[in-house]
């Protein structure tokens, strides 16, 4: 059994938790959608592990071209995203310009993203898995704006994301680690996958839990 098996086997345990874990304690319940699209997130990193997983055991490797494991990989990210931008951004940003600094910094973590993924695809991989790989990492890259100037948001009407700055902190760390876990697939480099694969999994063990219980004070905020 190869490191990126067992890397990809871990991250399918952690999230299968963090799925089950939301399952019982969100999704049946009367939760905020917001906390439901997060499991969810957990739903698609399962579902992509189990593909990739599936196609080592029966053809050696997974597919150079886009394929559901990355599919289940960009739902994760467009999930994130959709959450922060369609749900919680209103109430935390009005587009006052006093403001405009923590909008500014917020870009840092997409350009960041790209600005270290963009090289790896010149040392690595088929240019038809690079690719596939940018769309996924684009829609990361979006994810990570969010995160970022949710952390840093004085958000000073609502108390929102004050409420949750560790949830996304971890997400922000989300984003990072698979950007680095896709870096090493491209470059074929075990270890790196290994890594940052170890702290995906701490991720999605540590994330529902987190979400649920800091979302809990939006109804004493």
């Amino acid at each position: 059994m190869t490191i990126e098996i067992v890397t990809n086997l871990i991250i399918l345990l952690t999230s299968q938790i963090g799925f089950i874990y939301g399952f019982f304690t969100i999704l049946i319940r009367r939760q905020p959608l917001y906390l439901k699209m997060v499991v969810l997130v957990m739903a698609c990193m399962m579902v992509s592990r189990i593909y990739v997983i599936l196609q080592f055991i029966t053809k050696g490797d997974d597919p150079d071209v886009f394929h559901v494991g990355m599919l289940g990989m960009l739902g994760c990210f467009l999930f994130l995203f959709s959450a922060n931008f369609g749900m919680i951004d209103s109430l935390t940003d009005d587009g006052d310009k006093e403001f405009i600094k923590y909008r500014i910094i917020s870009w840092l973590a997409p350009v960041l993203i790209i600005a270290g993924f963009v090289p790896v695809c010149f040392f690595g991989g088929t240019i038809s898995k690079n690719v596939s790989y940018a769309v996924v990492v684009l829609f990361v890259a979006l994810a990570s704006r969010y995160h970022l100037k949710h952390l840093i948001f004085p958000d000073v009407d609502y108390g929102v994301v004050r409420c949750i700055r560790g949830y996304n902190a971890v997400a922000l760390v989300l984003c990072l680690a698979v950007t680095v876990f896709i870096s090493g697939d491209i470059l074929s480099l075990d270890i790196m996958m290994l890594i940052s694969g170890i702290v995906i999994s701490i991720c999605c063990i540590v994330i529902v839990p987190l979400i649920k219980k800091e979302a809990s004070k939006w109804t004493t905020a």
